[in-house]
């Protein structure tokens, strides 16, 4: 197998993501294994996915356009949602959103004073174009999520979503890349908690 650097790996994801066939079943079933991790969740940080690059957690409503109001996901789980936001000090920061606006790179982020961190959240659910055999992520290259998730005890509250097509992706991990707890693929989930 061909081992990838990190450029080449999102630059062939970013081509052939946005040309998965049945891509709204898999995410159906993705959704479906994701759920029961919701279970006794108080606390969840996720994210608005790039919908051509990262599965969207949330469900696919049509009537409910992006950016979804809190409301939406909160009628629909008990848990408080929390999303990044890039602050001031170019921090990644999880704030529950009061209104939306778009952010330094384009993509949705949070308006609001209500935040936590990953150590306070009961979930956090990580964006990616992909991960590695043994769940290290592969972002956009901004390291953003590697330095607010280095910490090992987090590991166990991460899962990771990704389609079983492009999964796992042959790249060469840094040491710093945050290893997710679990990938959950429209085919099961895998654990890297063992």
């Amino acid at each position: 197998m061909t081992i990838f650097s990190k450029e080449e790996a999102r630059n062939r994801l970013k081509h052939y993501l946005p040309l998965l066939p049945e891509r709204e079943e898999y995410e159906t079933k993705i959704l479906k294994a994701a759920y029961p991790l919701l279970k006794n969740t108080t606390q969840v940080i996720s994210y608005v996915a790039d919908r051509s690059l990262e599965v969207d957690i949330l469900p696919l409503i049509e009537s409910s356009p992006l950016p979804r109001p809190t409301q939406f996901w909160e009628y629909k789980h008990s848990a408080k949602w929390y999303f990044p936001k890039i602050n001031a000090e170019n921090h990644l920061v999880f704030i529950r959103p009061l209104s939306w606006t778009k952010g330094k790179f384009g993509i949705w982020e949070p308006v609001g004073e209500d935040q936590i961190t990953p150590e306070q959240a009961d979930l956090v659910i990580v964006p990616a174009l992909g991960f590695s055999e043994f769940g290290k992520r592969l972002g956009r290259g901004g390291g953003y999520y590697d330095r607010v998730l280095s910490d090992p005890i987090l590991k166990e509250k991460t899962i990771g979503l990704t389609f079983s097509k492009f999964f796992p992706v042959p790249f060469s991990p840094d040491p710093h890349d945050c290893q997710v707890g679990k990938i959950i693929t429209e085919v099961g989930v895998r654990s890297f908690l063992d």
